[in-house]
């Protein structure tokens, strides 16, 4: 645990590598979420995992939302602790947009920056999609809401391929916090990156599935338009959860990026 601003903050570091990767959790996710992608990585990067507020095992502070500039600011306050100047920053889905916020409040702190299966902004489309799991989480619970969410997150393939999985993802949706994500939630109201992208200068990479539902391609075009030097990556036949999806493909666009 990490103590700051009065707050507990749950981290893990492990793998083999000396090049920290630090990595960033999607609006529901927790640091066990990585489960499939850690072996991938921890052989070349020293993986570095945190709970945002209002996630996981990290203290929820009662308030009316988390902003994105709060969460991003933990961030790299956890980087003060381990001693950790400069890091390569891979953020998905809520991450990334927490990642784009990290990036121009503490630039310095970036080697590189992966953005995945995220949003430039919250359009209006986002809010009704948040608001329609917000309904699903009153009127029927997690199950309910759960339901709600499966086309959101995942590709036609999956249904097809690995529907085995779904009985496990909706236990592992039943434990989540709704009042921490509502709180999530709020911040990412307030997300717009547009007016500011050409302030990030470090190398950026961006990733997307070509069936993400939920942070469509068209989103990744604004960070790459907006971000100079910046390159997409659309994976084939993904949706938007590819660390369960597609955790090989997303492991290897991390890697070869290291590599650019």
């Amino acid at each position: 645990m990490l103590q700051h601003d009065g707050r507990q903050l749950y981290y893990e570091v492990s793998g083999h590598g000396e090049q920290p990767l630090l990595l960033f959790n999607g609006l529901t996710m927790s640091t066990a979420a990585w489960t499939l992608m850690a072996p991938l990585l921890e052989p070349r990067f020293r993986l570095i995992r945190l709970d945002f507020q209002g996630q996981g095992q990290s203290e929820r502070r009662v308030q009316d939302s988390y902003p994105l500039t709060q969460q991003a600011d933990d961030a790299a306050a956890l980087l003060d602790h381990l001693g950790v100047k400069q890091c390569y920053l891979a953020g998905l889905s809520y991450g990334g947009m927490v990642a784009l916020h990290f990036a121009r409040r503490h630039p310095a702190r970036l080697s590189r920056l992966l953005l995945a299966s995220t949003l430039a902004w919250s359009d209006a489309a986002n809010v009704y999609i948040a608001q329609s799991w917000s309904a699903a989480q009153q009127a029927g619970g997690p199950g309910l809401r759960f339901d709600i969410s499966l086309p959101w997150l995942f590709s036609s393939r999956f249904f097809v391929s690995s529907a085995q999985m779904l009985p496990d993802l909706r236990t592992i949706a039943a434990t989540v916090d709704w009042p921490g994500v509502e709180r999530i939630l709020a911040g990412i109201r307030e997300h717009d990156a547009r007016s500011w992208l050409d302030e990030i200068r470090v190398p950026t990479h961006i990733i997307v599935g070509s069936e993400d539902r939920l942070t469509p391609l068209y989103q990744s075009e604004l960070l790459h338009q907006g971000i100079a030097g910046s390159t997409l990556t659309v994976l084939p036949g993904a949706g938007h959860a590819i660390h369960i999806e597609a955790p090989a493909a997303f492991a290897q666009q991390i890697s070869r990026f290291a590599d650019a």
